[in-house]
């Protein structure tokens, strides 16, 4: 059996905040950017939208040719989930934040974050895991002043459901059921558990790749 050095952890993410969450956990990682098109296509459920998200993330990764020989790829997508099966991604503008705040005000929802993470060695794709977490978040009845003020503070622009649950969002939250920093943007202590395990494992340069998926 070929083995390799331990495999250098990649963040493919710009968010500061599964950044800070990485280095709470005390792992050390480099990050890159990654962009995809993240259009909704016709008929495609939440479970099949952010499988797609992620994979598709880790694949527009895997093609850059300066990636280290011996690397864990990190992609991961967070969206939040109506009871109704809507879908809440990041606001366009004040309008749509506001229409989502209506749908989450004085309600129940959930918080889903896709990770996918795939060893490579050699730029071979040796491994590959992947996992869905959800976690129920519940608001209180929001009024016209929470709204405004909070859009205010620019901070609901560019997170899923238009808050941030570590920011001003915190005081609109009365519940919380499963993992607060799955809503936060990374289901760390999963992720941390794969990310050792896939570390500890010899690097079969030959062997088939193989699959652990989550529902």
């Amino acid at each position: 059996m070929n083995t390799a050095a331990r495999p250098a952890i990649i963040l493919a993410s710009t968010s500061p905040r599964r950044r800070e969450l990485l280095s709470q956990a005390g792992i050390e990682f480099m990050t890159v950017g990654v962009e995809v098109d993240e259009s909704w296509l016709a008929g495609e459920s939440a479970d099949a939208y952010i499988r797609r998200m992620v994979m598709t993330k880790a694949d527009a990764v895997m093609a850059d040719a300066t990636l280290p020989s011996e690397c864990i790829v990190i992609t991961a997508d967070t969206i939040g989930v109506l009871d109704d099966g809507e879908v809440l991604t990041k606001p366009v503008d004040q309008a749509d934040a506001y229409r989502m705040w209506d749908r989450l005000s004085d309600t129940t929802h959930e918080i889903w974050t896709a990770v996918c993470l795939t060893r490579l060695s050699q730029g071979e794709r040796m491994d590959q895991q992947y996992l869905c977490e959800r976690t129920e978040v519940e608001f209180i009845k929001l009024s016209d002043d929470d709204k405004a003020s909070y859009w205010q503070t620019g901070e609901p622009q560019d997170k899923a459901g238009a808050y941030a649950i570590q920011g001003g969002a915190a005081a609109w939250v009365s519940a919380i059921r499963g993992s607060y920093t799955n809503v936060v943007g990374l289901p760390l202590a999963q992720v941390v558990q794969k990310i050792k395990a896939m570390q500890d494992l010899a690097v079969v340069k030959d062997g088939p790749i193989s699959h652990h998926n989550k529902p």
